[in-house]
């Protein structure tokens, strides 16, 4: 059988006819970038907040008066990173040859940087020599205005942005909102997968965003989308597969972006012409099987009561209340001070995630193909 690409995409943005639903997000969304309205946009890790920005700039990627610029902080530590990941963003935005690109490589040459390239992607990367606070955030404000005076709509998107939080610099906030409110032709997108960090930064009374952002919350992909775009993309193919093998993926991953497009793109890998459930068991098992290594040294390195918490938890799929007695009792966990220690470690390892979006709050694990080993191993 002839080799075809595979039409499951479980890490970046290819196009619009390889992205699964959001019809809705990404309707609205659009509407708040043409209006210009400044947009918080948060959801769990891997369930396609990044990919959904991609795809609402994905239209305007030749557009002459709207320009979409996207940067993810999540790898910087401190401002001045921040600063070189701007630099560099913008640099590599601009075709050279274009009037806007050469206002822009004027003024990234005025502040001498110096150039390397990555050596994955080969992309120039640029590194700016500044020594005080002030001339860091006076640069910031230069390149975010230089953007915003060119005539154009720029949407500025900054993904994993509770990454700020991080950083030894503490007015960071402060810097890019007084940046914000004195920009006429651009709206930011703020993304971000820590919800607790994010909640801090925009939903504070105190801090410098408050209410300064539309808030936007993605949620999983219903089943009945993500079922009939499995079928489409098999179909599409001269492929089949059946509907209980369907139901099985979409249950087994839970419908979390990352693992469902993830497990999609191995069963399509296996070049069977009619996929039955029998084909998705066998990937479900060699998946887990290839991780358990992993899934090993995750047990290594956290103590026995941890382990333990997060076993019970993958085992309840969701967890409403750890710290109930009925609880702790179905799974030996102790008292409910060890579980809630246990909890706050889980959490900042990103073992699990609480969900707090919903009327009833939950705990969950993280990962779905953990989740799913713990409850064929751990006994």
């Amino acid at each position: 059988m002839k080799n075809r690409q595979n039409p499951f995409v479980s890490i970046g943005y290819r196009d619009p006819k390889h992205f699964c639903d959001r019809a809705d997000e990404t309707r609205q969304l659009n509407e708040f970038m043409m209006q210009g309205v400044h947009v918080t946009l948060f959801s769990i890790r891997r369930l396609g907040k990044s990919g959904l920005i991609h795809h609402v700039f994905y239209p305007y990627r030749k557009s002459s008066n709207v320009t979409c610029v996207y940067m993810d902080i999540l790898a910087s530590n401190n401002l001045a990173e921040f600063v070189n990941q701007l630099a560099t963003t913008i640099y590599n935005q601009f075709p050279k040859q274009s009037a806007f690109g050469k206002k822009a490589l004027a003024l990234l040459q005025s502040l001498r940087p110096t150039i390397s390239f990555d050596e994955l992607t080969g992309k120039p990367t640029l590194s700016l020599t500044l020594e005080t606070p002030e001339q860091k955030a006076q640069t910031i404000n230069n390149l975010l205005h230089f953007l915003d005076q060119q005539g154009e709509r720029i949407i500025f998107a900054i993904d994993e942005f509770q990454q700020i939080l991080s950083y030894p610099e503490k007015n960071v906030e402060a810097l890019l909102r007084t940046s914000m409110q004195q920009m006429q032709n651009t709206s930011f997108i703020f993304s971000g997968s820590n919800q607790k960090m994010m909640h801090e930064i925009f939903n504070s009374a105190k801090r410098p965003f408050f209410a300064s952002c539309m808030p936007m919350q993605l949620d999983f992909i219903s089943k009945e989308a993500y079922s009939a775009f499995i079928v489409k993309k098999f179909q599409e193919n001269k492929r089949s597969i059946t509907q209980e093998s369907v139901d099985f993926i979409c249950e087994w991953t839970r419908r979390h972006t990352f693992f469902t497009q993830y497990m999609c793109a191995t069963v399509f890998a296996k070049h069977n012409e009619q996929v039955v459930l029998d084909d998705v068991r066998e990937v479900a098992n060699r998946i887990l099987k290839l991780s358990e290594p992993n899934y090993y040294q995750y047990k290594n390195l956290l103590t026995s009561a941890q382990w333990n918490l997060l076993c019970a938890i993958a085992k309840a799929e969701q967890v409403h209340h750890p710290q109930s007695k009925k609880f702790i009792q179905t799974f030996k966990l102790g008292t409910p001070a060890l579980v809630k220690r246990g909890l706050d470690a889980l959490l900042e390892k990103q073992l699990i995630f609480f969900n707090s979006s919903v009327e009833e709050p939950y705990y969950e694990v993280y990962d779905k193909f953990l989740m799913r080993w713990i409850q064929h191993t751990q006994r």
